[in-house]
């Protein structure tokens, strides 16, 4: 095939759409230059476009701009034009070839289209129906923060005439951030009645759909603007814009069905004006909310991940808001305007509270989802004390343990008041009925009262305590030490909930606040962050207690992070934590280093592979040495490519074991297995004997998967990560090993040969022009 080569505009004006193709179209006269490849050869998904974002000094893919075809559209969103770099990439059977894209403003602002979305903010997957929410979303270009009109009507006009009998269901105003508005409009049950009685002449019913439709008006800049809230989603698949001229928008469109129905437009300084109609099932919908389907993103559309205001190294993700379409997607069954209270209380004192990173967004509200469902409905009595006599005097039984485990340690002591206040039931007429009613304030009283042990190790003092502040809220709060100190922070939002505890189950604010406030007096918002595994988090919050679907409280913790609120906050981009120490050493010059001489592990079974096979040779130092390296001559070559060392040490495993031991201000040992490693660093561990051991560098860290890729010089049969079984390595290889595995952190100190040091990790420390290493 001959050069690669993309056809079509490198600046291509924002909100116009564009082609791109492998086939110069246009007869440009730069297509004299190459010879076109042989398009007949060639089938349309063999050649496959995407569109890739500089953020910091990296290129990341916009996956969602993946298309196939020889000749594809694009059309350039607003957002694109605060983009620091954009480039198009065609691919055909292995030829690449890349065109910088440069983005350039509308000449002239106008309405490119309104998208008609669910209220999860994606591309309904069927019909709306009564009861639904609808989201306008208005795109434009050229128009920032101006102010959108936009209505709701219910069409019932005369199909045969012009007349209307239209009538405005309800009209909202947004402005325009990122080249978009969106508008949310609710399909009240009631409007199906309206519609069905209010008929055009000669129509006996309204039929199986109602008509509906959005229109947008977009108006001159003025000198006072407002922004509203924005969700930023992808887009979904949009429709074909009009032709740009240069009459006026009406004059563009031709008259718009607004303007043919006699619907005047309501203010003589309209700039744009853009209808979309909208087919409403006549029916109340039993399923008012729906899963997410694929959708479209328009090239440079608002995206989580591209957020700037955040600095260096900081995950975008983790300092931004939460919004009520991130919430709608997992309390499916809450009102929208519920959820933009609970976003904002969370987002006002997330990095107060320490709790502004993906993880703590994914675990906060996944344990808001086992405690209160999807509808969010924190229970208004709190923590139930309907417990039976027996229980409260002998504990409750444990089908694990095969025993009665005790629930209070005051009523094992105190039979008498156990009987007294606890459910008891009698066999009457051969039926189990209840003649006694669980007195659930006095059990409460007693348990956590200040005179029993439970009591004092909540804090209490008063003899209501334990009732008083009861368990309740989203985490369930409980006892005077707990709402004391959650205290601190509700009272900032005008809510003492000391004095009324239940504040916290009548204000959702106050819920979620509260709730938050506990994550921080736990220290659970330290523990959260990159923790994929719930139950270090759920063993803090509450015991692991039967739930009414037949699951325990934190199996379900574990099934709502992984499935749910972990997609929601997108903890497998999460960049915390990976912001790599401050150091003089070029770490990525070293690893570019390794990065030329290994093999990956998939070519590893095959010596001929290798481009340095493992020996112990005699040459662990000279340039000519490098055709062959064991593991720890890999190292101090690595060592000295990142400026470490001026030159290179010659120092096998053993010995660089014990250079980190007794100079721990060079090479930083980390003893907890809780590490997650970091680019450069290296891990060892040594025969206590003196002899063998081994030693790798880690050139890159998946902590969603807590694996870690390191190149190593090693001879020996293993098994890797994403093998199907051992293989043998025989030299310096790319390799994938779980960071917990026996070839890491839980190799083991004892064989049948030898007793070793624990494997850890170690971070390279000082350029060697501030310390002498030799």
């Amino acid at each position: 095939m001959a050069k690669l080569k993309i056809f079509g505009k490198a600046n291509p004006v924002v909100g116009t759409k564009e082609f791109y193709s492998i086939k110069d179209l246009f007869g440009n006269s730069a297509s004299a230059q190459f010879n076109e490849p042989n398009f007949e050869s060639i089938s349309g998904d063999q050649v496959k476009w995407s569109i890739w974002v500089l953020y910091g000094k990296s290129w990341k893919k916009a996956t969602e701009n993946n298309k196939t075809g020889l000749t594809v559209p694009y059309t350039f969103s607003q957002k694109s034009l605060t983009r620091k770099g954009i480039r198009m990439l065609v691919e055909v059977n292995g030829e690449k070839a890349v065109l910088d894209i440069v983005t350039q403003k509308a000449s002239k602002g106008k309405i490119l289209h309104v998208d008609l979305l669910d209220n999860n903010y994606n591309k309904p997957a069927r019909p709306f129906a009564y009861g639904d929410w609808i989201i306008a979303r208005v795109h434009c270009v050229d128009m920032e923060l101006m102010p959108v009109k936009v209505t709701l009507w219910e069409d019932d006009g005369d199909k045969g005439k012009k007349n209307t009998t239209n009538l405005k269901i309800e009209q909202k105003k947004g402005a325009v951030k990122n080249g978009q508005a969106d508008v949310a409009f609710y399909l009240d049950p009631s409007h199906k009645w309206l519609a069905n009685a209010k008929l055009a002449p000669g129509d006996e019913s309204e039929g199986e759909f109602h008509e509906y439709y959005v229109t947008a008006e977009i108006f001159e800049k003025v000198s006072k603007r407002i922004a509203s809230k924005n969700t930023n989603v992808p887009n979904p698949d949009y429709k074909k814009e009009p032709e740009a001229k240069k009459q006026t928008p009406a004059e563009q469109k031709g008259p718009s069905q607004k303007e043919t129905k006699k619907i005047a437009l309501s203010d003589k300084k309209v700039q744009d004006y853009h209808e979309q109609k909208i087919a409403v099932k006549n029916e109340i919908s039993k399923n008012p909310v729906w899963e997410k389907i694929n959708s479209f993103m328009m090239v440079g559309g608002e995206d989580s991940i591209w957020n700037k205001n955040h600095k260096d190294g900081e995950c975008p993700n983790c300092i931004a808001a939460v919004k009520a379409g991130q919430l709608k997607k997992i309390f499916t069954k809450t009102d929208l305007t519920i959820l933009e209270t609970v976003g904002a209380i969370y987002t006002k004192y997330m990095k107060e509270l320490g709790m502004d990173t993906c993880w703590n967004k994914a675990h906060f509200f996944a344990q808001a989802v086992v405690e209160s469902g999807k509808e969010l409905t924190v229970k208004s009595g709190g923590e139930s004390f309907d417990y039976s006599a027996d229980d409260l005097y002998l504990g409750r039984w444990s089908e694990k343990e095969q025993k009665r485990k005790i629930i209070f340690s005051y009523f094992a002591t105190h039979k008498d008041e156990a009987y007294q206040y606890g459910r008891i039931k009698e066999i009457r007429n051969g039926k189990k009925v209840i003649v006694q009613y669980a007195n659930e304030e006095m059990i409460a009283k007693l348990a956590y009262g200040p005179n029993a042990a439970k009591g004092v190790e909540l804090g209490n003092t008063q003899p209501n305590d334990g009732w008083d502040l009861r368990g309740r809220g989203l985490v369930q709060l409980t006892g005077r030490s707990g709402y004391e100190y959650a205290n601190n922070y509700t009272k900032r939002e005008g809510a003492d909930i000391v004095q009324n505890p239940d504040l916290i189950v009548t204000n959702v604010a106050i819920a979620v606040l509260s709730s938050m406030a506990f994550f921080k007096w736990k220290g659970i918002n330290k523990i959260a962050n990159e923790k994929t595994d719930t139950k270090p988090i759920s063993v803090q919050v509450g015991n692991d207690v039967p739930l009414a679907n037949g699951k325990k409280n934190h199996t379900e913790k574990q099934e709502v992070f992984t499935n749910n609120t972990a997609v929601v906050f997108e903890t497998a981009i999460c960049k915390y934590g990976d912001n790599q120490p401050k150091t003089d050493l070029k770490i990525q010059q070293g690893i570019n280093w390794l990065e030329g001489i290994a093999i990956d592990q998939k070519l590893a079974h095959d010596k001929s592979n290798y481009k340095v096979l493992y020996s112990q040779d005699g040459d662990r130092i000279s340039k000519q040495g490098e055709d062959i390296m064991d593991c720890s001559e890999l190292i101090c070559r690595y060592l000295q490519k990142i400026e470490w060392s001026s030159k290179v040490l010659s120092m096998n495993t053993s010995g660089l074991y014990d250079y980190a031991k007794n100079n721990s201000k060079w090479l930083e040992k980390h003893d907890s297995t809780d590490y997650k490693p970091k680019v450069g660093d290296i891990f060892i561990w040594k025969n206590d004997a003196g002899s063998n051991g081994h030693t790798g560098v880690v050139i890159s860290f998946d902590k969603t998967k807590d694996i870690v890729t390191t190149i190593e010089a090693i001879q020996s049969l293993e098994k890797p990560e994403d093998m199907q079984g051992a293989i043998q390595l025989q030299g310096v290889v790319k390799l994938k090993w779980k960071r917990l595995s026996k070839h890491l952190i839980n190799h083991p100190v004892r064989t049948k040969t030898y007793t070793a040091s624990s494997c850890r990790f170690y971070t390279p420390k000082v350029h060697y022009s501030k310390q002498d290493k030799k």
